[in-house]
């Protein structure tokens, strides 16, 4: 994944994180490692949290390169949103929403969206 897709997950993190409305530890940790991966130093990444919280989607301009970094990036998404322990209906209508602008829909999206699960659910079991 190139870094301006590294940004884009970021971001679509961020939004799908705060789709619920709160932003759990759990969440946080995710966030948190991505930008850091990225370079996005504390301050910027504070503002990043502050205007997703306030319902701001960073979202919805979400590209990637390739296909596989689409359905990467989904993937990720869908585990982050599951990291927590549950995937609320509005973190699953912007995972569906995000999947659509990525051009993953139907049997695929349930593919990724199943992964997604199996991979967070692992990383809690894990922690455990």
């Amino acid at each position: 994944m190139t870094d301006l897709e590294k940004l884009e997950l970021l971001k679509a993190a961020l939004a799908v994180a705060a789709a619920d409305g709160k932003l759990m530890r759990s969440e946080k940790g995710v966030v948190e490692g991505l930008a850091a991966r990225v370079g996005v130093g504390r301050a910027s990444l504070d503002a990043m949290m502050a205007s997703a919280e306030r319902g701001e989607s960073l979202a919805y301009d979400i590209v990637m390169q390739s296909e596989q970094s689409a359905r990467t990036a989904l993937e990720l998404l869908v585990a982050e949103a599951r990291i927590d322990g549950e995937i609320t209906r509005k973190e699953r209508s912007l995972l569906a929403w995000i999947g659509t602008r990525l051009g993953i829909k139907g049997d695929e999206f349930h593919s990724i969206y199943k992964a997604g699960i199996a991979r967070a659910d692992r990383i809690r079991k894990r922690r455990r």
